[in-house]
């Protein structure tokens, strides 16, 4: 077994830290040494912009769904559905409540020993359920998951993955050291989920919590829903008073155990909340419905558990390289995950060449280009490009001006402490490549020849693609008269068309195209 070198998993450890809080508050976390612990900022010294209210409250507006009571380890799997939940009251979609056991047990050991390496009732990472959102796993509704309950024995691999109803593009990460921005992602997507370190020493009344940053002793990590603020929340209703008012109001997962209906404030300034210890905290900026139109193409389903920064340079180019599927024709949308807000990008679909993507820059396809407006999963918009090769890769060229470029990676991931497993990727040769200096590398090979590392991993891009509706034939996302024209010009053999152009001709399902699909299709639109 290979392991990472130390000092890089201290910061795999300040990246994906445990989280173990529970009622009781008795559960272990990953203990760190003193040289890591972070050192608190004073958040509520930070003067708010005139946009933003002094106070809000996501519950007083109707967009949260009741506080839940956990069973085990899985504060993480409660925070996560409650700010989907959130989401899409924000949106004005009626939710029934998300199936916890759903991502509980998906997020377990996997039948061939990989995945998140973890029972029922064990701890999860804050990376865990962004995963599981963005690979579009779940959430599943409660009453979608009915005949699921929850088994010890389980395997990952054994949870149905088809019945989420929406899936999540895109992820916004927040932090600390700009409390404006998790306010406007509260105001926007209904709340924010993060985490912080519990202990009972410091809960007032079930109501109020601040962990002070002379704090140094045992960690239990504990995830939460932040749905709201008050900067004039007064610091005498803390057990410890802090340096200023202010303070999160915070969804929990304890039940309706207090005043607030399960609700409680935790000071801005508390040690924990919001830093990077407990990263990534998240909103879910974008999302949409699941349907059997959409398919989306990916490489890994766990996410980035890790974030590649190992080539200190301040332009790359990543790439994916994908199996489609010929149905889906039409690329919709690319999703990318990097911690590196404020870089330009640029997208292009590359060309196979000796079964590899194509390292002839002249031969790729640009797709779109534009910035990073923050860190977290990006969303880009494609339009509708053909797909004409059942084999093809997406490029993501990444280039900051004042920082060295990173992207996701789903990496494995092991304890500082014991040196057992974490988390086990399935990354394999011919997934990811990395593009410098016009040369194309096999993500495998670079984990090989330079970390020395033969597990590897895969870099988090992901293609959403759609099936067109038959009557589209030149794969314009709508049918109208130019459809006709185009089946007509085919006819005339004034134009050629692909396979997948030749089976949404055929309107009328008789396996061949002619004047009576162009005839039907009038019909059609006319109609």
């Amino acid at each position: 077994m290979k392991y990472k070198p130390f000092f890089r998993m201290l910061i795999v450890l300040s990246a994906a830290t445990l989280l173990a809080g529970t009622v009781g508050v008795s559960a272990s976390a990953a203990t760190i040494d003193p040289d890591e612990l972070i050192a608190a900022e004073s958040v509520a010294e930070t003067a708010t912009q005139n946009d933003l209210p002094t106070s809000y409250n996501s519950a007083a507006l109707g967009y949260i769904t009741p506080v839940k009571n956990q069973q085990f380890n899985d504060c993480w799997a409660y925070s996560a559905m409650g700010t989907l939940e959130s989401k899409l009251l924000r949106m004005g979609i009626a939710t029934d409540d998300m199936s916890v056991p759903h991502i509980n047990m998906w997020a377990t050991t996997r039948s061939n020993g990989k995945g998140w390496i973890r029972s029922i009732s064990e701890p999860a990472y804050c990376s865990t359920a962004p995963g599981y959102l963005t690979a579009w796993q779940g959430g599943v509704w409660e009453r979608d998951a009915q005949d699921i309950s929850l088994n010890w024995d389980i395997k990952g691999d054994e949870m149905p993955t088809d019945r989420a109803r929406f899936g999540v593009t895109s992820l916004r990460y927040v932090s600390r050291n700009n409390p404006d921005e998790i306010k406007r992602a509260i105001m926007e997507n209904g709340g924010v989920t993060t985490g912080y370190s519990h202990n009972g020493i410091y809960m007032q009344s079930s109501i109020s919590y601040f962990m002070p940053s002379s704090y140094s002793d045992h960690l239990s990590g504990h995830q939460i829903e932040v749905i709201g603020w008050d900067d004039n929340y007064s610091k005498n209703n803390f057990n410890v008073t802090p340096n200023n008012n202010g303070a999160w109001l915070c969804k929990n997962s304890w039940g309706n155990n207090n005043t607030l209906g399960g609700l409680f404030w935790i000071s801005y300034e508390d040690k924990y909340i919001f830093s990077s210890k407990y990263q990534p905290s998240f909103a879910i900026e974008q999302l949409e419905k699941v349907t059997q139109n959409k398919k989306l193409i990916q490489n890994e389903i766990y996410g980035a558990t890790y974030e590649f920064d190992y080539i200190q340079e301040n332009e790359l180019t990543f790439v994916n390289r994908f199996h489609f599927n010929k149905s889906y024709a039409l690329l919709d949308k690319v999703i990318f995950e990097t911690r590196v807000a404020n870089a330009s990008y640029e997208l292009y679909l590359v060309p196979e060449q000796s079964g590899a993507p194509s390292n002839d820059e002249s031969s790729w396809k640009f797709l779109n280009k534009g910035i990073t407006d923050y860190a977290g999963y990006i969303c880009v918009d494609i339009n509708n490009v053909l797909l004409e090769d059942s084999t093809a890769s997406i490029a993501v060229k990444l280039k900051s001006n004042d920082r060295n470029i990173t992207i996701g990676v789903d990496e494995w991931l092991n304890s500082s402490t014991d040196l057992r497993y974490l988390f086990l990727n399935e990354s394999e040769y011919g997934m990811s490549y990395i593009y410098q200096n016009g040369k194309m590398t096999d993500l495998m090979d670079w984990y090989n020849d330079v970390n020395h590392d033969s597990i590897g991993g895969t870099f988090i891009i992901k293609a959403l693609t759609l099936k067109p509706e038959t009557g589209d034939v030149n794969l314009d996302g709508k049918i109208d008269i130019n459809d006709v024209t185009l089946i007509q010009q085919y006819l005339a053999e004034f134009v050629t068309l692909n396979d997948s152009q030749r089976l949404l001709a055929d309107v009328n399902h008789d396996n061949k195209v002619d004047i009576t699909d162009a005839t039907a299709l009038q019909i059609i639109i006319a109609s």
